[in-house]
């Protein structure tokens, strides 16, 4: 890695929004449509990862038409709570102030599907702060792999090796270092091992800023 960081990579649900819960309540609602078992556990197990990801883990093998309805039924539910229930975590938004009035780049990389990553930008105005938006379904891996990241940092024009991650899933810590790049662990309540691999893990952005950015070089 470079012993500067010259861009930063935002990770959405967890660290832009918290939007866990309208997740697990549009996985509950798509899983009752269908008859499916579903449980909470099975939700966080696998929150972070692509939707084709979660379907094949937890229910198994379907027909690409019949998952892709599935995923697409999901993330309507979705998007119908976040209009009206979307708001930025504490610190989200103050910090990608800073950082784009000290000129760094950033990119938002998230595992949601496009139309997701639009409208929680449309909702909250990130466009104003971000210089590009990379979906999950626009590479062909997901976290953990570090397709998404990379996909930004080319975007924005800069190394991976220069590049920081802002992340609240353990998939997202290991999608960051595995594009070769810093990352911020942002875990709430949680201790969690995956988290603490990052090279700096809090509660929440509130104790970030741009001096101690700068200071993880």
């Amino acid at each position: 890695m470079s012993n500067n960081i010259q861009a930063v990579i935002w990770d959405m649900d967890g660290v832009i929004i918290d939007s866990g819960e309208s997740h697990r309540v549009a996985w509950h609602r798509m899983a009752l449509d269908d008859s499916l078992p579903f449980t909470d556990e099975q939700f966080w197990s696998t929150f972070g990862q692509r939707n084709d990801e979660i379907i094949h883990t937890i229910w198994g093998s379907f027909p690409q038409a019949t998952w892709q309805e599935m995923s697409e039924r999901k993330e309507r539910y979705y998007r119908d709570a976040a209009r009206t229930t979307a708001v930025a975590l504490p610190g989200a938004i103050e910090l990608l102030s800073e950082l784009h009035a000290a000129g760094y780049p950033q990119a938002l990389a998230s595992s949601a599907p496009v139309a997701n990553i639009e409208l929680v930008s449309e909702v909250l105005g990130l466009n104003r702060y971000l210089d590009a938006l990379v979906s999950g379904d626009n590479v062909p891996r997901g976290k953990p792999a570090p397709d998404v990241f990379l996909k930004a940092a080319e975007t924005l024009g800069m190394a991976p090796s220069v590049s920081l991650v802002i992340e609240d899933a353990v998939a997202g810590v290991q999608a960051a270092h595995a594009a070769g790049m810093r990352c911020i662990a942002v875990a709430g309540e949680r201790d969690l091992a995956g988290l603490r691999v990052a090279e700096l893990m809090v509660k929440s952005l509130t104790e970030v800023n741009l001096a101690k950015i700068r200071s993880m070089a």
